[in-house]
């Protein structure tokens, strides 16, 4: 705390030349180099804040404390609370902290705003906080439930929601709309579910959504056996035929059964 005190001290004896704007450089050498600085504080005019200055830092350099209070006083009378108030003051706060440690911080911390209002982390202490959501919040009934009831159709559903959808209690709006969303014909009851819409008002014809085009030949078969008329649309016999081609992956040059 000692070396503390001697460094702050050190500093704010390095700032006096900027404090002190309106004296001149010599004056400052003149009292720090003079054998007897009470002759040299004789220099001074009375009554200016140059004098209160270098008398309260003489007072202080001579451990005179009790007298700085006083001549402070008739400082701050006739000047109010200047720069060089508040340094002396600090000075006097450091130079007297061992006779009255208490009186010393209060003055610091009120000048500095200092707050020490930091609290030590308890130790081994376990935060009660949850480690899984509530399932009845994330549970997929629930989330199935909160998307039909805010959407008519299946917007309310990402596409990889539409994997094991109950595709049997779906209305004819929302049948419609997963079959213009689905990607892949790997869904049971497929043929069914494109010959129901078919039936529904406004049906744009086959060939319409992708999942048209994506159906296996034996779900087409499906799709005839159940609805014959669909063999006088275009759009069901060329996605037909193109079922009926080989795969890249055989060689139907060479193989007569894939050939005919």
């Amino acid at each position: 705390m000692k070396r503390l005190i001697n460094c702050m001290l050190f500093l704010m004896i390095l700032s006096t030349t900027t404090q002190i704007k309106s004296e001149e450089i010599g004056y400052l050498e003149d009292f720090a180099l003079a054998a007897d600085r009470t002759v040299a504080l004789e220099q001074l005019v009375p009554g200016t804040e140059q004098f209160y200055f270098y008398h309260c830092l003489q007072l202080q350099n001579t451990e005179q404390y009790d007298e700085v209070e006083d001549l402070l006083t008739l400082w701050v009378a006739r000047h109010k609370t200047t720069a060089l108030v508040r340094q002396i003051r600090f000075r006097q706060a450091l130079l007297t902290y061992a006779n009255d440690p208490a009186a010393a911080l209060q003055y610091l911390r009120k000048e500095l705003s200092l707050k020490f209002d930091h609290q030590r982390d308890a130790a081994n202490q376990q935060a009660q906080l949850p480690t899984e959501l509530p399932q009845q919040l994330i549970a997929q009934e629930t989330l199935m439930a909160r998307a039909m009831a805010r959407y008519t159709n299946l917007q309310g559903l990402e596409k990889h929601g539409l994997i094991g959808l109950d595709t049997a209690g779906l209305n004819p709006v929302r049948r419609r709309h997963f079959l213009q969303r689905l990607e892949r014909p790997d869904v049971p009851g497929l043929a069914r579910l494109v010959l129901d819409d078919l039936k529904f008002k406004g049906f744009p014809g086959f060939g319409s959504y992708n999942i048209h085009k994506q159906l296996l030949l034996s779900q087409l078969d499906e799709c005839l056996q159940i609805h014959p008329p669909l063999l006088d649309q275009s759009n069901f016999v060329n996605s037909y035929m193109s079922k009926l081609r080989p795969s890249d992956d055989v060689q139907w040059t060479e193989d007569p059964a894939q050939h005919r």
